[in-house]
């Protein structure tokens, strides 16, 4: 991505006020929504009383992302407004730390939580956090690197961790 690419993407955006709180609101709401539906899960699990599965429903995403936080602190990548002469649509302070995008692997993550227990949850949730990766680039805090490696890791630790170990 360069600064031209990014110009062109966030034009319409730009242009349109409403579009631009549109990205801001899926941005919070995207992120809120994993906020909400994993402890929902976690509870819904307990009350199923399948231990084994509620120790895996709450193992997998931890173990996951502190490997992913761990990562993302070593390899401490720069934001694309770290580099490119860009507004960027999310306003952030944050330095580095862009590779992979933990919010896009968090959702990625969670989805892959719910497809484990709930087919038709976990699809819908994919969806939405393909949505999550588009936001967060348009929002130039994240490079598009960033957010298909968070996604890419979230789904490989998901299959990891529930279906094949």
């Amino acid at each position: 991505m360069t600064s031209e690419q990014y110009a062109r993407w966030t034009a319409p955006l730009r242009a349109r006020p409403a579009l631009l709180r549109l990205l801001l609101l899926a941005n919070r709401l995207l992120t809120y929504l994993g906020y909400l539906l994993y402890p929902l899960l976690v509870v819904l699990v307990a009350a199923s009383g399948n231990m084994a599965w509620l120790a895996r429903t709450i193992a997998v995403p931890a173990a996951s992302f502190a490997a992913v936080t761990l990562a993302r602190a070593r390899l401490n990548r720069p934001r694309p407004y770290e580099v490119l002469d860009i507004d960027p649509l999310i306003h952030k302070d944050t330095r580095g730390r862009s590779f992979p995008s933990r919010h896009v692997f968090s959702i990625f993550m969670i989805a892959m939580s719910w497809l484990a227990w709930c087919a038709p949850v976990g699809v819908a949730l994919l969806v939405l956090s393909a949505a999550m990766a588009v936001v967060r680039v348009l929002g130039g805090v994240h490079w598009p690197r960033d957010v298909v490696a968070g996604a890419l890791v979230g789904v490989a630790c998901g299959i990891l961790g529930f279906w094949v170990l």
